[in-house]
């Protein structure tokens, strides 16, 4: 507390007090995000012509694609797909495109189309696999695309006029995207499809992560105080059958599953784990030797919160015992999720102690 003096309205000198609060500087705890945003979708109408194709083996016939018609168009991401996200990730959001008849402008808050008439998990080579492919624009920026065709049986013969994408197979509220068909000036338009005419959907998204650089953060530990460090998503230590571990560890935490999304039936969520370890590094790619390890598991879900939080860990007095470095969620040998004590902040663990780890969080928006 200090005094100041200053004069009132009568002229006299009277003393004024001040308080000064002091707190203590420390970073926030430790937080994963991710935002999901549109790119564009590339439709196309068009049918398959038989050509005769010559090669080593002889003379043969194969399938052509060609496009009659086709063109380019920004959307919108609905706020439908941050509640979809809770359950089924954020890579299979795109599972299923769909096709209507309605005319009702887009809008972030609606659920469906206006008329859906067909609904497809079928690419361009007739697999119903649900396939997709990523590219990754910078660590932790990826470009997820998926091709989508229907079949003249479903489309043929149509007045189309709105699209989507959804990650069930099912109609009703569950879309993620909804738009109008527009041509090239972005202007509203019907597409009419022959009856050998397909429509194929091109649709990309980008998936943004954070933190891939390090960031400041903090853990209040009870029984030994406030440890500080840094924060980050980090990728694999050489890929093998999980080529992106930062984004599949964020899915994880969103979701409490694995999603499969890289379609590896091996996988079982086991593997991602929340590990005390001795590693010191938070470059881009890092390895783990875990001193011990759990699956946390997620609290439920609050609607509308767009964010989720894994339970707390216990380690007991004869798990993860030793100097520990580094806090992470991710898979056992590296990457993921890793908080990184600074110098003189490790945590030693004896026989004589448990330690319990609390909440990570992850938050998820446009």
């Amino acid at each position: 507390m200090s005094k100041l003096w200053k004069p009132d309205d009568a002229g006299k000198v009277v003393p004024v007090v001040s308080v000064v609060r002091v707190r203590p500087l420390l970073p926030p705890p430790p937080q994963a995000g991710v935002r999901l945003q549109p790119q564009h979708l590339h439709w196309q109408v068009g049918r398959y012509k038989e050509d005769l194709s010559f090669g080593p083996g002889g003379r043969g016939r194969r399938k052509r694609w060609v496009v009659d018609m086709e063109a380019e168009q920004h959307n919108i991401v609905l706020n439908n797909a941050y509640e979809l996200m809770a359950v089924h990730g954020i890579t299979l959001l795109t599972r299923y495109a769909v096709v209507g008849t309605g005319s009702t402008p887009p809008d972030p808050s609606q659920l469906a189309l206006a008329n859906e008439v067909a609904r497809t998990i079928r690419n361009d080579t007739g697999s119903t696999s649900g396939t997709f492919s990523y590219t990754r624009v910078a660590n932790g920026v990826y470009e997820q695309t998926v091709v989508r065709e229907f079949l003249e049986t479903e489309v043929g013969n149509r007045n189309l006029t709105e699209w989507g994408f959804s990650p069930v197979g099912t109609a009703g509220g569950n879309l993620m995207s909804r738009e109008l068909f527009r041509d090239g000036n972005g202007n509203p338009i019907v597409i009419s499809l022959a009856s050998d005419q397909r429509l194929r959907l091109i649709y990309k998204t980008r998936i943004t992560l954070s933190p891939v650089v390090p960031v400041p953060v903090s853990i209040n530990i009870s029984g030994i105080g406030i440890r500080s460090g840094l924060a980050v998503l980090t990728l694999s230590a050489g890929g093998g059958w999980a080529p992106f571990p930062d984004l599949v560890t964020v899915e994880v935490a969103m979701t409490g599953q694995v999603v499969n999304s890289m379609g590896d039936p091996s996988w079982d969520k086991k593997v991602y784990l929340l590990s005390v370890t001795m590693e010191t590094a938070y470059a881009s790619t890092t390895t783990s030797s875990p001193l011990a390890n759990k699956w946390p598991g997620v609290k439920e879900y609050t609607p509308n919160s767009r964010r989720r939080q894994t339970n707390p860990v216990t380690f007991f007095s004869n798990e993860g015992n030793g100097t520990i470095r580094t806090i992470g969620l991710g898979p056992a040998w590296g990457g993921g999720f890793r908080f990184v004590l600074n110098s003189g902040q490790e945590i030693t663990k004896t026989n004589l102690y448990k330690l319990t780890i609390g909440e990570f969080t992850i938050t998820w928006g446009p």
